[in-house]
């Protein structure tokens, strides 16, 4: 059966077209699948507007913006939900008692896709980076071999998921930005990553207390490619992995192997993003000679520790892709010497432990400056025992950076690393960024 085959006829209703119309490209190949597709966001129409215009130009019939009515999915042959949306979500509850298939784009993919070699990056924080890195190092890989193509998966990107499938082949790699909620899913598919890259321990889910479970299918000829950190921290859950581990560290990169980071740089965690891309890449038989082509090519991803400007000895640094309490502590140990850190935290629920986080505070930071979110404001009762550090309220991302440049002194950084969601006064982390650069600009 082609994918066209199984597509077609079929009602489907896509839940939410993503922060940044990131489903868009999906519902458009559903529609020139000939399925019935039906679209519902909790956004409203004017905000939605130019999403709406484009897909109803290509075919799109029905759209419900505002609100999701749990009867209309009683219909449905299959409901594809985009990642902001949870399974548990209350409107699928009647869906789930009727037994329509609930999916993701990467599990439907995985579903539909003939057998590939799946590449998965894993972790708390790092994964864009080592994808950005890796990616062309594969692309050499297929364009030597002359039979294989790489697909790269990112939820975050407005290229698509499900459109690959009218391409992708047998043989074909496909490198997958796994984040955790996906992790779980993938886990229950029964699919492992033939080659597992992690950048840091994964946060472990509310699902399981193992966040290693993803290895569970791999096979004697997969492998896991890691630092020392977690390949121990496996060892510590009692898990043996049949997969091959190799350990990597930032020496493998060559000394003499250089990297374009502008005015500050490179980070060590660049470094260590950069020897797991070049370990992977090996596997695949990329050349050492090649891979450190495109490794000192490579540029750094805006809003991943992003200098912004300097004013007055006052560095800004915009890391708005932390939406985990791990990131930020990277980010913190990179920048901070002295206590001479002001930090802008805070966002909505992630459901992590920030302990750790909060006893690193008092050794690096002197000031933090807390945003709107329901995280912050389940957090603030504990922030405020803080005594080392002064903690302040700030009602927007722009006053919060106004309030950061007051309380800094001469040679502090001023961090913008959330370490929690990004909602309710923003729909995605770009949308944060892009608020706190404008700001830093318009001091």
């Amino acid at each position: 059966m082609t994918t066209r085959d199984y597509f077609q006829g079929k009602r489907i209703a896509v839940i939410g077209l993503g922060p940044h119309g990131e489903m868009v490209a999906d519902v458009r190949f559903l529609i020139k699948a000939n399925s019935l597709v039906s679209v519902y966001d909790l956004r409203s129409e004017a905000r939605l507007k130019n999403h709406i215009v484009f897909l109803r130009s290509v075919g799109l019939a029905n759209y419900v913006c505002s609100s999701i009515p749990p009867d209309d999915l009683l219909d449905m042959d299959l409901i594809i939900l985009s990642p902001e949306y949870p399974r548990d979500s209350s409107f699928l509850k009647g869906a789930r008692e009727k037994g329509i298939q609930i999916e993701y784009p990467e599990t439907l993919f995985f579903r539909l896709a003939p057998p590939v070699t799946v590449v998965g990056i894993m972790g708390a924080c790092g994964k864009a980076t080592v994808a950005s890195i890796l990616t062309p190092l594969l692309e050499v890989a297929c364009e030597a071999s002359g039979t294989e193509n790489l697909f790269h998966l990112d939820p975050e990107s407005g290229d698509g998921i499900l459109s690959s499938l009218k391409k992708i082949k047998s043989g074909d790699i496909v490198l997958i930005r796994i984040v955790e909620s996906m992790m779980q899913e993938l886990h229950e598919m029964r699919i492992s990553p033939h080659v597992a890259v992690f950048t840091t321990v994964p946060p472990k889910g509310s699902y399981s207390a193992n966040p290693f479970e993803i290895l569970t299918y791999q096979t004697y000829n997969n492998f896991i490619v890691a630092s020392d950190e977690v390949i121990d921290a496996i060892h510590t859950f009692k898990f043996q992995p049949k997969a091959k581990m190799l350990r990597t560290k930032p020496s493998i990169i060559p000394a003499s192997w250089t990297f374009s980071m502008g005015e500050k740089g490179p980070w060590n965690h660049d470094r260590e993003n950069a020897a797991l891309a070049l370990q992977a890449a090996r596997l695949f038989k990329v050349p050492d000679e090649i891979a450190e082509t495109y490794i000192e090519k490579w540029k750094p991803l805006k809003g991943r520790l992003e200098l912004v400007k300097k004013l007055k000895n006052i560095e800004f640094y915009n890391d708005t892709a932390s939406v985990l309490p791990d990131s930020t502590i990277v980010a913190i140990r990179t920048l901070a010497t002295n206590r001479n850190l002001v930090l802008i935290l805070g966002g909505a629920l992630t459901g992590c432990d920030y302990s750790e986080l909060y006893g690193l505070l008092p050794l690096y930071v002197h000031a933090v400056i807390l945003i709107p979110g329901s995280g912050t404001m389940r957090e603030r009762k504990i922030l405020n025992t803080i005594d080392t550090a002064l903690i302040y309220s700030a009602p927007s991302v722009e006053e919060a950076v106004r309030m950061a440049r007051d309380y800094a002194r001469v040679g502090d950084k001023i961090l913008f690393s959330p370490g929690f969601s990004a909602g309710g006064f923003d729909a995605s982390r770009a949308e944060r960024g892009e608020r706190f650069v404008r700001a830093v600009r318009g001091l």
